[in-house]
């Protein structure tokens, strides 16, 4: 039957028209809303601070080769690795959808038509023409089939379902990135914190043993003053409880000091070994981080941020793809290869047959599934916008409170020094008015306890600020890429 091909292809234009006049309309990507200036009023000009890396940030030889230790050997490092192969291995194959599928094989069969089948006259009628040779006569008691040679299909991507399907997968893998980097800077900023706890853990073991000297001072006066008889049995007592608690809080420290270091080598992969770490924290090597960076950084280098932009350009696609769904599909098939019936026949350049197919189907009584999944995919688009401006927004106020964290700590600092100047001078003051019978032991004691209750304070307060500052160094983006 001769077709016409301009009437066909009319007729399938008129089809794909009335297909597209049903099918509904995605929506564009939105835009964040925009971040403002900077993150105060009071904040300077700003500079690219996000793009360092750890080693400009950290001054500290020992945690630098602490942090590279951790990178080398941490478990979810490896294992956030993996995953990223996972997601490429499914990029690869939305790649490979759009490239034709070719197989090869190889077919023997040997079928009995019965004598009043179409094939099993077509045989024996055949085996009686004259026009026939001998090695083209067909076996009719089994009639073999033998067929070696090459399958191909290819899917035509004329409305852009797999390239859809592709560019969301690629966004995904790139999401995974991201994934990786988060990973990365909360590994690094995780490090460094436990590292400074524990420069501040044997600051404070210092502290704990200088006050233990001045309690041994002060426990060894009042014995001598108890046996000249200006001391009771009662402040001898009162002094010892004293230099006990205080030891007592020494060996808790030292306890921290060890479950500490077990955290750091857990997070390096090791069983056992030693941290080694420096004596102070230089707070001014990474204290310019509080006073640069600007917001619209956020959206170019916080791992979060870029994640989840990823994933809302991966649901645009989706939904993209989910719209495909509801046009034609083209196919094309062939075939070549070798098929005979004659195996001696079977590698004659006169066995070889090909074929090629061609095929175009379009849904028609899928369609509310396919609207479903239309709507699904779009529900999904929206959702992936919200959490990326959710993303941005938490972004934003997480520098904010943690530059008013800084600010207000300095300010406890500076006074917290104050106080503990006070109360050191306090107790050489209350000593030399209770060998001069002008203070009681009471009153020593009050001033210790009140001066090494000030020193760790003070300690605390570096600590907070320390943290802090780490975490701003995270919030920024910096250190991930």
């Amino acid at each position: 039957m001769k077709i016409n091909n301009n009437k066909f292809l009319s007729a399938l234009a008129v089809s794909i028209l009335s297909i597209g006049c049903a099918v509904p309309k995605t929506t564009a990507v939105k835009q964040a809303a925009p971040l403002p200036d900077q993150y105060t009023q009071t904040a300077g000009d700003s500079i690219s601070v996000a793009r360092l890396q750890f080693r400009n940030f950290f001054n500290d030889k020992h945690l630098v080769a602490l942090i590279d230790h951790v990178l080398a050997h941490n478990l979810d490092t490896r294992i956030a690795a993996a995953q990223i192969k996972i997601a490429d291995a499914y990029l690869e194959a939305r790649r490979g959808a759009l490239l034709p599928s070719v197989t090869a094989g190889l077919r023997a069969s040997g079928t009995h038509y019965g004598k009043h089948t179409m094939e099993g006259v077509g045989n024996f009628d055949t085996n009686l023409s004259s026009n026939i040779e001998n090695s083209q006569r067909i076996p009719t008691v089994i009639t073999p089939d033998y067929w070696l040679g090459l399958s191909a299909s290819w899917e035509i991507d004329l409305w852009g379902k797999l390239g859809n399907l592709q560019q969301a997968a690629r966004e995904r893998f790139l999401a995974t990135r991201q994934g990786k980097d988060l990973l990365t800077a909360a590994l690094i900023t995780h490090t460094a914190t436990l590292y400074y706890e524990l420069i501040m853990l044997d600051r404070e073991v210092a502290i704990l043993n200088e006050n233990i000297e001045l309690q041994h001072r002060a426990l060894e006066i009042v014995k001598i003053h108890k046996e000249v008889g200006r001391a009771t049995e009662l402040a001898v007592q009162q002094f010892d409880a004293q230099l006990a608690n205080t030891k007592a809080t020494l060996y808790g420290v030292r306890q921290e000091i060890t479950a500490t270091e077990n955290k750091l080598l857990e997070l390096t992969g090791s069983y056992t070994g030693t941290v080694e770490r420096s004596t102070t924290i230089d707070i001014k090597a990474i204290r310019y981080l509080a006073e640069h960076g600007h917001p619209q950084q956020l959206l170019q280098y916080r791992p979060d941020i870029r994640a989840a932009y990823h994933e809302l350009q991966a649901s645009h696609a989706d939904a993209l793809a989910a719209r495909a769904a509801f046009f034609p599909t083209v196919n094309l098939a062939a075939t070549a290869g070798l098929q005979s019936f004659n195996a001696a026949q079977f590698f004659n350049p006169t066995s070889i047959a090909t074929q090629l197919l061609g095929g175009i189907s379009a849904p028609v009584f899928q369609k509310k599934q396919l609207k479903a999944n239309f709507n699904i995919a779009t529900a999904e688009q929206e959702i992936a916008f919200l959490n990326y401006q959710k993303t941005i927004n938490k972004a934003f106020q997480e520098v904010r409170t943690l530059l008013s964290y800084i600010d207000n700590n300095e300010k406890i600092l500076a006074e917290k020094h104050k106080e503990v100047e006070a109360l050191g001078k306090g107790i050489e003051v209350s000593n030399d008015l209770y060998v001069t019978a002008y203070a009681t032991y009471l009153e020593i004691i009050a001033a210790q306890k009140s001066k090494i209750t000030a020193d760790l304070d003070l300690l605390k307060a570096r600590r907070d600020q320390a943290h802090v500052l780490i975490q701003l160094y995270k919030a920024l983006g910096g250190g991930a890429g």
